[in-house]
């Protein structure tokens, strides 16, 4: 896991992280692939008690069904397999934050 920081006093603050996740043995026997993960996120500050930020999530958007299944079979008898890397893809959130 990797995160870097840069923060300006009361003013504004962003980072930088990275995880890597090896290879999972899974429950039918079979072996995960290994993948990256990055985000990167900022907030800026207006004043006291009031900022906004943004998140960016999954920034390399890795996704389970890019390199493995998560079901075989038929649509009518599926046999799911185990979810071990995430499925939602690239992700951006952001909001307020007031304090009072």
């Amino acid at each position: 896991n990797n995160v870097l920081m840069y923060e300006k006093h009361e003013n504004f603050r962003f980072g930088l992280e990275a995880y890597y996740f090896s290879p999972q043995q899974l429950n039918d026997g079979a072996v995960g692939k290994s993948y990256w993960i990055m985000g990167l996120m900022g907030e800026k500050y207006f004043g006291e008690g009031f900022s906004v930020f943004l998140n960016f999530e999954n920034l390399l958007d890795t996704r389970q069904t890019d390199f493995d299944t998560i079901y075989t079979g038929s649509l009518s008898n599926p046999v799911f397999r185990d979810i071990y890397a995430p499925v939602d893809g690239f992700v951006i959130n952001g909001g307020v934050k007031l304090s009072f």
